[in-house]
């Protein structure tokens, strides 16, 4: 009779340290969420700017939250044609003391006959030059 007890006070102990697991994962999980540790997953569109021609635009997005506390801000420049087909992308940071990314971040566009050249800017980091290649028809 004593082992009986001790099998079942094992299934017990077994079942609550399993319960005790997943609250804790589950926990974790909801706070790593609520964190944004996942948001990079979701562009959040600042800017779209048109070539003079009106053939081709560029789309300025931030990729989830800066890091935190005044880490660098993911953001990406994606050049689509006047189909919306996407030409070229390219994926940087821009370091502004933990500050999201704006218009503001665009310091200038030039749209020459085979790439356009953006020049990026933020108050933590050198001007840096992004160009994307196309074709002109």
């Amino acid at each position: 009779m004593k082992n009986d007890m001790g099998k079942a006070g094992k299934i017990v102990l077994l079942i609550v340290s399993i319960t005790v697991v997943l609250l804790i994962s589950a926990w974790l999980f909801i706070g790593a969420l609520w964190s944004g540790a996942f948001n990079f997953m979701f562009p959040n569109e600042v800017a779209i700017y048109h070539s003079p021609d009106r053939e081709y635009s560029l789309v300025f997005e931030q990729m989830g939250d800066p890091a935190w506390p005044f880490g660098p801000t993911d953001v990406r420049l994606t050049l689509k044609n006047h189909d919306g087909k996407k030409i070229g992308r390219v994926s940087t940071q821009v370091f502004n003391d933990g500050g999201s990314a704006s218009e503001d971040n665009i310091a200038s566009i030039s749209w020459n006959d085979d790439a356009v050249i953006v020049i990026l800017r933020a108050c933590e980091m050198e001007d840096k030059e992004i160009s994307i290649a196309y074709k002109k028809r």
